[in-house]
């Protein structure tokens, strides 16, 4: 015996009016959804900029203080050498 499956109801009328009528509804709330979209990645992106540009500046003035430190340590060195071969 076959068991009888009735057919699902379709969810929407079959005139073709209507169904683009809906699919337009759709498409307008995909382009208003993907608006704001974009609009959150713009502010997000702004706000990371400007952390990433803070954090380089931090960064090239460590960068800048621990050179200053090498520097004056190799002086120092090569004034010590200099300073045991002249009276060692």
């Amino acid at each position: 015996m076959s068991e009888h499956h009735p057919s699902p109801e379709r969810p929407y009328p079959l005139d073709h009016e209507g169904r683009i009528a809906r699919l337009e509804g759709i498409v307008e709330q995909i382009d208003v959804r993907l608006g704001r979209i974009e609009t959150k990645i713009d502010a997000n992106r702004e706000v990371l900029d400007a952390k990433i540009d803070a954090n380089r500046e931090a960064l090239e003035t460590k960068i800048d203080s621990l050179l200053r430190w090498v520097i004056a340590l190799q002086v120092a060195t090569w004034g010590l050498i200099g300073a045991l071969k002249l009276f060692g």
